[in-house]
């Protein structure tokens, strides 16, 4: 599958930005009873204290891919601030971060999450030329930068609301036509703290840019050609989140 290879609301206008102004999630929270039975790996962080609702926080201490069962979790983002959100039966987690909605039942996409500093840059090019260019603080700026991309299909930001947090949604596509081979390293540079970049034609980033308690972040999903069901899955999850502060 792609993603093995890889790792080794929002506006009435855009659903596919996926709408992200939530009430009470509707999964609840796993048990001791409905951790993963085949579990190689306890995909839970022992020293973090469990959410209320019962929600478990993964741990990043896990190597490789962890199987979990439907129901909802966290991932901790910084030392103050986590994110939760609903998975679907036969999801994995990798390395505790990096979120496979349905993956064991032919999913292929990828969510995560990260702060997004003043430091935040793009490729000069996504595909000639990987050197970084730095752009601006803001919301905005980010946004703005990423439309204006060469080479891929971009869409115009978006206003957007995920978990509370207002922010703009960009949609980056690799053309179908693409011919990545070709391009640096053989590969397609979308933006930043990317655990690899992108190999295939039709590999979709949808790309959240909020502003988290007046901190920059980007929400990424990343599908991998036109698949209406893992587009489907991808957008239930952003739905479902919420942050949490200590």
């Amino acid at each position: 599958m792609t993603l093995a290879v890889l790792l080794g609301a929002c506006s009435a206008e855009s659903p596919d930005s996926g709408s992200a102004t939530t009430g009470s999630p509707k999964t609840t929270a796993p048990t001791e009873a409905d951790e993963p039975s085949d579990g190689l790996f306890n995909p839970f962080d022992p020293d973090e204290p469990t959410l209320p609702g019962g929600v478990k926080v993964l741990s990043q201490d896990v190597e490789g891919f962890a199987p979990v069962d439907a129901g909802r979790y966290a991932v901790r983002v910084s030392e103050s601030l986590l994110y939760q959100f609903d998975l679907p039966a036969y999801s994995d987690v990798h390395s505790g971060v990096y979120l496979n909605p349905g993956r064991r039942a032919g999913g292929d996409s990828i969510v995560w999450l990260t702060q997004a500093n003043k430091r935040t840059s793009l490729p000069v090019h996504p595909c000639r030329n990987h050197d970084r260019k730095v752009v601006g603080p803001t919301v905005g700026d980010l946004a703005s930068a990423l439309h204006r991309q060469p080479y891929l299909t971009t869409t115009k930001p978006v206003a957007v609301t995920v978990g509370g947090a207002d922010g703009l949604f960009v949609k980056a596509s690799v053309p179908d036509d693409a011919n990545v081979s070709a391009c640096q390293d053989g590969s397609v540079d979308v933006i930043m703290q990317d655990p690899q970049g992108v190999e295939e034609p039709g590999t979709v980033d949808r790309i959240w840019i909020l502003d988290v308690d007046g901190v920059r972040h980007v929400l990424r999903a990343r599908t991998f050609g036109a698949t209406k069901r893992d587009a489907k899955l991808v957008t239930q999850l952003v739905k479902s989140i919420t942050f949490t502060q200590d």
